[in-house]
């Protein structure tokens, strides 16, 4: 393809322009109130489904399964067993009533009515699961917090007029590997639950999950918070039709099974020899080898589609601007506020 002296081929100015037209970008900030910040909300819309008891008892359930790692029910002990029985009473009555806060479901275990739950001493474990959850809420603001939902319709669905929205989720408000990992974990599983209800069908894509510096997401040899919601995504996003893209410039330090489970691979230019090296096994694995995988120019990537051993291509550059350098904390802000 011929690359004009600006960076783009013939025809592609337009295209930009078509794509800029045609689409949305938001970005958003956890855990920075003065962006565009995302909340966990663990409780669904109760009100919407309370005519169908089939859907009213899913969304119970989904609550409940949100809850327990936050209100430390996820053990075998008998003292976890008899909490997640009060837990479940307590959301289904709640749900019943409308309830739609975390708040609110709190109140409601601080203060559990009579009759809700049949076991002996049902209303004080109920009052010490409040003051977990509590808890939960203060050691991280993110959960039940007063920012937009952590809903993939939300991060999926264009506005009016658009043609698709890319969600940009910028983890600059999260200042340790904990904090960006339970994140990416809950975001999964969010993005789970959704695709499962929501299939492509006919579609040819529901949309797009891009995750960059992957390695310290699924590293290889260590669990992370969320290394399982990620596995579960790299075996199974694909039937339902969700697309998934692992970027990293440490092959060697993502975990096996995710480029295992990679249909399309792609190889860019690296320089360190044990990341080559680690290239190198990968391209053999799909029946090929990617010698001059240190030597590529810009544009230049190995392609290894299903099925087929790598082969070379050049590839056009983007059609959206990206800067040299990453944006600083205040510009990525500046941008969350002016979209």
């Amino acid at each position: 393809m011929a690359i004009a002296a600006g960076g783009l081929g013939p025809g592609d100015a337009g295209k930009a322009a078509d794509y800029i037209a045609g689409t949305e970008v938001l970005v958003w900030t956890p855990r920075r109130e003065t962006g565009r910040p995302l909340s966990f909300q663990p409780l669904p819309d109760f009100k919407s489904v309370l005519d169908d008891p089939d859907e009213f008892n899913e969304a119970v359930d989904s609550a409940v399964a949100a809850l327990i790692p936050r209100a430390r029910l996820d053990s075998r002990a008998t003292k976890a067993h008899l909490g997640l029985a009060v837990l479940r009473r307590a959301v289904d009555h709640y749900g019943r009533r409308g309830g739609s806060t975390l708040r609110g479901l709190i109140e409601t275990l601080a203060d559990l009515p009579d009759g809700v739950s049949g076991l002996e001493e049902a209303d004080k474990i109920a009052s010490g699961l409040a003051q977990t959850l509590t808890a939960s809420i203060d050691n991280d603001p993110m959960f039940g917090g007063d920012g937009t939902p952590l809903d993939p319709a939300i991060l999926l669905t264009p506005s009016g007029g658009k043609r698709a929205r890319i969600s940009v989720v910028s983890l600059v408000g999260l200042p340790s590997d904990d904090m960006r990992q339970s994140f990416v974990n809950q975001l999964e599983m969010a993005l789970f639950a959704y695709i499962k209800k929501n299939p492509a069908g006919d579609r040819p894509l529901l949309g797009l999950f891009v995750m960059d510096e992957a390695q310290t997401l699924a590293p290889s040899g260590t669990m992370t918070a969320c290394t399982q919601s990620t596995l579960a995504l790299a075996s199974q996003a694909r039937k339902y039709g969700l697309g998934l893209v692992f970027a990293t410039q440490a092959p060697k330090g993502l975990h096996n099974r995710i480029p295992g489970n990679a249909a399309t691979q792609f190889y860019g230019l690296l320089n360190s020899p044990i990341q080559i090296e680690a290239a190198r096994e990968m391209a053999k694995a799909k029946g090929g080898d990617v010698t001059d995988v240190s030597r590529l120019s810009t544009g230049e990537f190995y392609l290894a589609a299903e099925g087929e051993a790598p082969r070379k291509v050049r590839t056009p550059l983007c059609l959206s601007h990206h800067p040299k350098s990453p944006l600083t904390t205040e510009e990525v802000l500046d941008r969350s506020r002016a979209n």
